[in-house]
């Protein structure tokens, strides 16, 4: 089989899957309208499947009947799927919707009863499979089909689009007539027209392309929480799907360079077991790239901090027994300053060795409170040691009764010589998730 016949196979399943979790994970509501999408991903699939299998088909096939019928009868029933979805909660969609179905039913039946309406022979060879269509009045009537089926699909979109009052419901169809009315501009030459010429080797981007197209749609719904996913084996299976549709990007994208540069249509076994191990190993190492990356870029970004990836590491620790020293350090390398350190019942506990008398320890810890703000005011002795120490502010740590159990002293800003107010604003939104992390009554007890 080759790679286009691969690629094929692979997206028509996460096509399929793509349907059946919009129907699963839809609102009871939205079920009616969402069977019209699932109908639609089952036509896609046989389609995609039919022709995959057609191209394959060696000369001596005996088997090739019924993956024509695929090639041309299942795409009727994914466009009458896709307009049942965009119309079907209008009454006037749902009368276009049931007229098209039955148009859809009769051209069927005719193709299947007289094989000689739509073809007339097959070709099957080494350098390519054609069928010889009928240049007759079923064909046009065909095609004819899906200029209307289309543009009804079309107008309704853009009526969701005009009158819907919800952003992401007009984002989302946006997004879908677009990819549809390209994928359908690029169908009509490759699947419609080209073949009527017996050129049959482009035949795959019809269903390739609406694969895509259902492919990004599925992920808008997704983003705009348009479907729910909230059982386990369901954000399972979604998180499968990405991932498999990940890699068939990666299976297009490879099929184009290789052919580009080497000139040849189909890479050998060798070569795409290569590449199906080197896309299982690249997918298993995405957790450690991501966070690598993440660590790299919230170390290096001296201007500025990755308040997220700071509040996802703390939340991680929150869980566990942290080392007050590790934690210090972590801060003082995220939030990019050349000291933060803790002190709770007289010791501290930094990022780098700091040397503090007992005596200052002491002085730090009885400044007095400040209320709600947790920044406190150092008097006159404790500003001396700052300076010497090359310390510029400290703050109080609370517990969740908001107790004062120890403090945080911060050294100078990476880069700056002196606190700004953005600077404040940072550490103090994370100070509280600090102090949830720190065992508090475990150092108190100490």
């Amino acid at each position: 089989m080759s790679l286009i016949s691969i690629l094929l196979v692979t997206m028509a399943i996460l096509t399929l899957a793509f349907g059946l979790l919009t129907f699963i994970g839809s609102a009871k509501t939205d079920r009616p309208r969402s069977a019209w999408f699932s109908f639609a991903t089952i036509g896609a699939t046989l389609w995609a499947v039919s022709i995959a299998v057609f191209l394959s088909l060696e000369p001596t096939a005996t088997l090739v009947e019924p993956w024509i019928y695929g090639i041309y009868i299942p795409s009727m029933f994914m466009t009458v799927g896709m307009l049942g979805y965009v119309a079907w909660r209008y009454p006037g969609g749902k009368i276009l919707t049931i007229l098209d179905f039955v148009f859809m039913a009769v051209l069927s039946a005719l193709m299947i009863y007289d094989k000689s309406l739509l073809y007339t022979s097959y070709e099957l060879t080494y350098s390519g499979n054609t069928v010889e269509l009928t240049k007759g009045l079923l064909y046009i009537v065909y095609m004819g089909f899906y200029f209307i089926s289309d543009t009804i699909f079309m107008l309704y979109c853009w009526h969701i689009i005009r009158h819907s009052r919800t952003k992401h419901i007009k984002s989302s169809t946006l997004l879908l007539m677009v990819g549809f009315a390209a994928m359908s501009g690029f169908t009509l030459v490759a699947d419609l027209l080209l073949p009527m010429m017996g050129i049959y080797s482009w035949i795959w981007v019809g269903p390739l392309l609406l694969s895509v197209v259902i492919a990004a749609y599925f992920y808008a719904i997704l983003k705009y929480h348009m479907i729910s996913v909230a059982s386990r084996w369901l954000q399972m299976a979604t998180y499968a799907v990405v991932g498999l549709t990940g890699v068939a990007v990666y299976m297009l994208l490879f099929y184009t360079i290789f052919t580009a540069l080497f000139k040849i249509p189909n890479p050998s076994t060798s070569v795409l077991v290569l590449n199906f191990l080197m896309i299982v190993i690249v997918l298993l190492l995405m957790p450690v790239i991501r966070e690598v990356s993440a660590v790299l870029r919230s170390m290096i970004m001296v201007g500025q901090v990755d308040i997220a990836y700071v509040i996802k590491k703390l939340n991680h620790l929150a869980t566990k027994n942290v080392d007050l020293r590790d934690l210090a350090g972590f801060l003082a390398d995220h939030l990019h300053f050349t000291y933060i350190g803790f002190i709770i019942n007289g010791r501290l506990y930094g990022s780098k060795s700091l040397a503090m008398s007992p005596e200052e320890l002491s002085a730090i810890s009885h400044l007095k409170t400040s209320g709600r703000d947790i920044w406190q005011q150092p008097n006159k002795a404790v500003q001396a040691a700052f300076d010497e120490l090359g310390l510029k502010a400290v703050a109080e740590l609370r517990n969740a009764k908001g107790k004062t159990f120890g403090q945080l002293v911060v050294g100078k800003p990476l880069g700056k010589s002196s606190f700004e107010r953005r600077d404040l604003i940072q550490l103090e939104m994370i100070i509280n998730l600090v102090a949830t992390v720190i065992d508090s009554e475990k150092h108190l007890r100490a």
